[in-house]
């Protein structure tokens, strides 16, 4: 035995005679005499400084514990010089909690140890990222499930309801206004008396000679009428001239009158719901049920519509 060795079998049996002198103090002494620095004792361990560090501190928290533990003490005093089973059991002794119970096996290394360490973190890592992928997947099936149906199904938010009065029933308006203005009647009994002067009798004849009659009668005399009777509940939007009303869900018994000038463009959504007279005379059926159409009819040449 060298003079080297029997000065480091002295310093470890100085140290468990004297409790006083803890372990990483121990360790410390011993890499000293050897005249080895952290760094250098790094690269021929294969274990990174920190944990080396961490024994000297006596801090085993940095360590992985049980026989990878002592599978760092064992290369520590390999290095040094020191008895690696007598550093062992310094260190089981010191930290009993830490160190584990049973002896480390003689074919795993320090650097088995410390790569077997890194993929259990990394294991943990990816388990961790694994958990908060599937939570955000759930959370994100919830919201477009529940939240945004429609982004799902690839469909419309629907057709919006209207209010109880159509822009449908609009065009049928002019229709009642010929009765406004015939105020002529009640102007002819003052016509008749015997006292009027006859300036005075010709404001009664003034009424009856007003365009507004003519302005009333226009919109009957639009190239096509257009009626829908509707038989089942179904949505639909109609443009007229141009002018388009909202689509809006009619109930089975309505029926809706159009002036059309130049067309009328019809989207329906359950084509076989909706009964169509052009001028009166009924048209052919749009589609079947529950398909969307959408149909464009023009006021010439609407008799290619019709049965």
């Amino acid at each position: 035995m060298s003079r080297e060795e029997r000065a480091h079998t002295r310093l470890a049996m100085t140290m468990a005679e004297d409790r006083q002198v803890d372990f990483g103090t121990f360790l410390r002494q011993a890499r000293e005499q050897r005249g080895v620095s952290l760094q250098e004792l790094a690269v021929t361990t294969k274990i990174s400084a920190r944990v080396l560090e961490a024994l000297e501190r006596n801090d085993p928290s940095k360590l992985p514990g049980g026989i990878f533990s002592r599978s760092f003490v064992r290369a520590f005093a390999r290095e040094v010089g020191l008895d690696p089973d007598l550093a062992v059991a310094n260190f089981v002794s010191a930290f009993p909690d830490e160190s584990g119970a049973d002896e480390m096996p003689a074919t795993t290394s320090a650097v088995e140890a410390e790569s077997f360490e890194q993929r259990r973190r990394a294991f943990r890592i990816v388990v961790r990222l694994l958990g908060v992928a599937v939570l955000v997947a759930i959370f994100a099936f919830i919201y477009y499930s529940k939240v945004r149906p429609g982004l799902l199904t690839g469909g419309d938010d629907g057709p919006r309801p209207l209010p109880a009065a159509t822009a449908a029933q609009a065009p049928s308006r002019p229709e009642s206004q010929p009765a406004a203005p015939v105020p002529a009647p009640s102007v002819v009994p003052g016509a008749a008396l015997p006292d009027a002067a006859p300036d005075a009798a010709a404001p009664p004849t003034a009424p009856p000679a007003t365009a507004a009659p003519p302005a009333a009668a226009a919109p009957q005399q639009a190239p096509l009428v257009v009626v829908l009777t509707l038989t089942d509940p179904c949505w639909l939007s109609v443009t007229v001239d141009g002018t388009r009303t909202p689509s809006r869900t009619a109930g089975p018994g309505e029926r809706l009158e159009f002036a059309v000038q130049r067309s009328i463009t019809m989207t329906v959504g359950n084509a076989a719901a909706l009964s169509v007279t052009l001028n009166g005379k009924p048209a052919r059926a749009l589609g079947a049920a529950g398909q969307v159409v959408t149909t464009t009819i023009p006021a010439s040449g609407y008799e290619t519509f019709l049965r």
